[in-house]
């Protein structure tokens, strides 16, 4: 994977936590109506998990790992929870789940590659001006 790849990876990454939190926020809309800004201040887990997504979108940005990790981590977490209480998704939200899984998990692995590629690069350079 060379830098652009690494780059495009993380981009794709973002994209994909934004459909996702859009997609979580349009469910939560439909259920529960206009309740459903009462209920995000009701229950802070919600709003919580709003705010980290947002945070990490922000932070895959800037290319950071950690902002990569946790996005992954957030996305597999309650899904794996879900399947492990017996609670399995429809065919249509399981395809959706793993596109969505296939885009975080590259993006993972772009936003590491990215900073490898880049240290090896002021690496070279440093090299060359000794």
């Amino acid at each position: 994977m060379n830098i652009q790849k690494a780059e495009q990876s993380i981009l794709n990454a973002i994209y994909a936590a934004i459909a996702w939190l859009l997609l979580d926020l349009g469910l939560l809309f439909q259920e529960q109506g206009v309740q459903a800004i009462s209920l995000l201040f009701s229950r802070p887990e919600l709003a919580v998990g709003v705010i980290i997504t947002v945070v990490c979108i922000a932070g895959l940005m800037y290319k950071s790992r950690l902002a990569a990790m946790v996005l992954l981590l957030l996305f597999l977490l309650p899904l794996v929870l879900r399947m492990v209480q017996g609670v399995y998704p429809s065919t249509v939200m399981l395809v959706f789940f793993l596109l969505l899984l296939y885009f975080f998990l590259s993006g993972v692995l772009g936003a590491f590659r990215y900073h490898q590629l880049k240290h090896l690069e002021r690496e070279a350079g440093d090299s060359i001006d000794c």
